[in-house]
């Protein structure tokens, strides 16, 4: 079990707050987190942000993080698909079909991006 990253939950306390001081808010917040990262740390980082995404309940923080995503795919620099994400697939699928814009735009992004066939 992988321990929860302080700095990635934390975004997402009081966001509302924050985001209406910043419309940038989550893409500066997840960049302060990715910005010195290598592509193996990045690629380590993977299950924080599945993990983050099976407890979010609410669809744009859903959609906002499912983009972290497959901006940690990019700095990875790879398809491959992460051991954490592959053993969690089905049920994170299960958890975003409850909302419809991210199931709709940034899960089939994601999809796309790692070749994923349904």
């Amino acid at each position: 079990m992988i321990k929860m990253d302080k700095r990635l939950s934390e975004i997402y306390f009081r966001w509302e707050d924050k985001i209406d001081k910043d419309e940038w808010y989550f893409s500066n917040s997840f960049e302060s987190i990715t910005k010195d990262m290598s592509a193996e740390e990045a690629f380590n980082y993977i299950p924080n942000v599945v993990d983050m995404l099976l407890k979010l309940d609410d669809d744009y923080l859903i959609w906002e993080t499912l983009y972290f995503l497959i901006s940690l795919y990019n700095i990875a620099e790879t398809t491959q698909i992460h051991l954490s994400l592959e053993d969690k697939w089905n049920e994170l699928e299960e958890h975003i079909r409850n909302y419809d814009d991210s199931f709709g735009t940034p899960y089939n992004e994601l999809k796309r991006y790692l070749r994923i066939k349904d």
